[in-house]
């Protein structure tokens, strides 16, 4: 089963990278069938890919620096294309902690023994909610109450790219790839509208994923900016549809005479 762990950095050293940090803690590159990606969007970097193989403890590493801070709908297709011949795609951003010393060989386990599943997903809180997976419709996302472990079907979920584990096969079979619309906000919900329209199901995780959520410490004009950028996103993931295009016109017209945006 070979695995493709994608890590993008963002004017963070790899050494100071939560996610980078449980690899190496938990010997990931002790698995000879894990190839890790390290893309790095800093403006400069004075890193090298044999550095950070020796921190992950293997020689199956890339390590990509474009300091123009590519799109990470383009970093997540390239790297797709690039690694078609493998079997799954990881996505992870630098701030998220393992919590699980045995997750790798756990998320093979549950692989092996849910054939039919594409889509693995772990659990993320934050202040004591489950954030993700969650509920998206047009506009607007909720929260599960909770999600038991196991294999769950909605037609309305979506997730926290962070985390996630998708079956290439099934990505290719199908032709998902991700929007290159968007750069930020908007392609994790995008990308799980495009695969809920094939299928519904996907498996919760045992693993409850440390993750900062950095629109939870928005204020001001910060918040502001946040919520017209993910309006954007939502209007370029919704723009097949007049109704719904409408919907959230409505919706950004409310905003404005809340003087939220």
């Amino acid at each position: 089963m070979k695995k493709l762990y994608l890590v993008v950095l963002y004017k963070q050293k790899y050494s100071d990278s939560q996610t980078l940090h449980s690899f190496s803690e938990f010997y990931f590159g002790k698995n000879k069938n894990n190839f890790f990606v390290v893309w790095d969007n800093s403006p400069s970097s004075d890193t090298s890919g044999a550095e950070i193989g020796r921190f992950l403890h293997t020689e199956n590493v890339e390590y990509i620096h474009t300091p123009e801070n590519t799109a990470l709908s383009k970093i997540y297709n390239t790297c797709l294309d690039k690694y078609s011949d493998f079997d799954f795609f990881l996505i992870f951003d630098q701030d998220s902690k393992i919590m699980r010393p045995d997750y790798d060989s756990y998320l093979e386990k549950t692989i092996l023994e849910n054939p039919e599943i594409n889509i693995f997903l772990p659990q993320i809180y934050s202040q004591g909610k489950l954030y993700s997976p969650g509920k998206f419709w047009i506009f607007k996302g909720c929260h599960y109450k909770n999600l038991s472990v196991g294999i769950h079907k909605d037609k309305l979920y979506t997730a926290i790219m962070s985390g996630t584990c998708a079956r290439i096969d099934f990505l290719k079979k199908h032709n998902i790839r991700f929007n290159e619309n968007l750069s930020l906000y908007g392609i994790d919900t995008c990308f799980f509208s495009d695969v809920r329209k094939i299928d519904i199901k996907f498996y919760v995780l045992e693993e409850r994923l440390a993750h900062d959520l950095s629109e939870n410490h928005l204020i001001g004009e910060d918040l502001k900016n946040h919520t017209r950028l993910y309006l954007k996103g939502t209007l370029i993931m919704n723009n097949h549809s007049i109704l719904k295009t409408l919907i959230v016109y409505f919706y950004q017209l409310y905003l404005k005479l809340l003087g939220k945006i």
